[in-house]
């Protein structure tokens, strides 16, 4: 039995290519080693039930979902050594490596690698096609691997979907159709500098250290924003920094910002996308934190109670309803719009545990899209903060120099 795509997982099927993969990466950290039958087990037990993870995609005049005739879970778990000396420069490597290699079209849209090697414990780098789930989904499909199961659900993000009737439905359509327009009108951001170019196959990532996730909260707080504020107006000023360094005088510029839609979905429909894109104004070219921050908030403020994340799903599945070479003009025409991709998704409040072995953290890194070659991903883990930087190799060969940016501006902001 087949079962097509929904138009919005369609388009995330299509929006990549050779250059611009769309796969979620996420890292899990294990305080000690981990047998790799154990693993074999929670797998088969706990993830295979989701039919996503067993099925491949077949392409037709629309795609569809069919079961894999030829599914092992060897082909799709892996346990491998780091090479000495194994540091943090090499699991960067490795992970580049892994973010430059394509997933096989012929089988289910995933893969886990275990490392060993990096410390005293194992790491689980789970890879995942943008179009089975989005970040928010994934993050609780690998709750489900924990020791402590569904106990630890992650805040729930996002602004409510209503679904409206009559009147209050035609003004909201009015509302999107409005919003579309103006995304329409925006200007491409500029590709004179740093950080656009062509893109090529290669890519490389990044990630900072722990920051305490109430510190964030409350500095947003006190200045009558959000922990999302803070974060986004730290990644404008790293930015900045990093133009200063290359000697570029800063621009504003647009990040591509997913707003989650809090729908009331069947148990068979709880993976896949329910996001919207919206374009946030980093404002790159302000001189102080403070000026930064304020002006990310204004801009947060008014999408949150505009159409704009609504009609940005919208968006995405009339690009999923579309053949694929019409959707890839859209993708190009949207994504030139904005330079990086800036995501923000809450993990378990607590500490979780898989077979045993304590998570002592958590990493992703969310795909780009089009011609965009820079993702900032935000996840949050037991308290504490950590961003993952995912930069396309031949235009920001450098991802850990925007990560130090951003670390310095948040302490900045945090003091």
């Amino acid at each position: 039995m087949t079962t097509p795509l929904r138009e919005v997982d369609t388009a995330w099927l299509h929006m990549g290519g050779e250059t611009n993969r769309m796969v979620i990466d996420a890292v899990l950290f294990l305080d000690g080693p981990l047998d790799r039958a154990a693993l074999a087990s929670l797998i088969e037990s706990r993830l295979l039930r989701h039919e996503r993870f067993v099925r491949r995609v077949r392409e037709g005049t629309r795609p569809v979902w069919e079961r894999d005739p030829h599914f092992h879970l060897d082909n799709h778990l892996s346990h491998v050594a780091l090479p000495a000396p194994a540091d943090e420069a090499a699991l960067r490597d490795r992970i580049s490596q892994e973010l430059s290699t394509p997933l096989d079209p012929a089988r289910p849209l995933w893969r886990v690698t275990m490392l060993d090697g990096h410390g005293a414990g194992t790491l689980l780098h789970a890879r995942i096609h943008h179009c089975i789930a989005d970040g928010v989904a994934l993050v609780k499909v690998l709750l489900g691997l924990t020791d402590e199961l569904a106990e630890v659900e992650p805040a729930t993000v996002g602004v409510d979907d209503p679904h409206l009737t009559g009147l209050a439905r035609l003004r909201a359509l009015a509302g999107r159709a409005t919003a579309l327009g103006e995304t329409l009108l925006l200007s491409s951001d500029p590709t004179d500098w740093p950080l656009k170019g062509p893109l090529g196959v290669r890519k490389r990532v990044a990630w900072s250290s722990a920051t305490s996730l109430e510190r964030i909260r409350d500095a947003g707080r006190a200045q009558g924003g959000t922990l999302n504020d803070v974060v986004l107006a730290a990644a404008a000023g790293s930015l900045r920094r990093y133009l200063l360094a290359k000697g570029v005088a800063p621009r504003s510029l647009r990040a591509l910002v997913p707003v989650f839609l809090k729908t009331n979905t069947s148990e068979g429909d709880a993976l896949g996308n329910h996001f919207g894109l919206v374009f946030v104004e980093l404002p790159v070219d302000l001189p102080t934190k403070e000026e930064r921050l304020a002006a990310v908030r204004g801009r947060m403020a008014a999408i949150k109670a505009s159409q704009e994340p609504a009609m940005a799903v919208d968006v995405l599945s009339l690009m999923g309803a579309v053949p694929s070479a019409v959707e890839q003009i859209g993708v190009d025409l949207f994504t030139a719009k904005a330079t990086v991709m800036m995501t923000n998704v809450p993990g378990p409040p607590v500490a979780v545990h898989l077979a045993g072995r304590r998570v002592e953290s958590m990493l992703v890194w969310a795909p780009s899209g089009g011609t965009i070659g820079l993702s900032v991903s935000v996840l949050s883990y037991a308290g504490a903060v950590r961003i993952g930087v995912r930069s396309d190799g031949g235009v920001i060969p450098d991802p850990e120099a925007l990560v130090a940016g951003f670390e310095e501006e948040l302490r900045a902001l945090l003091s």
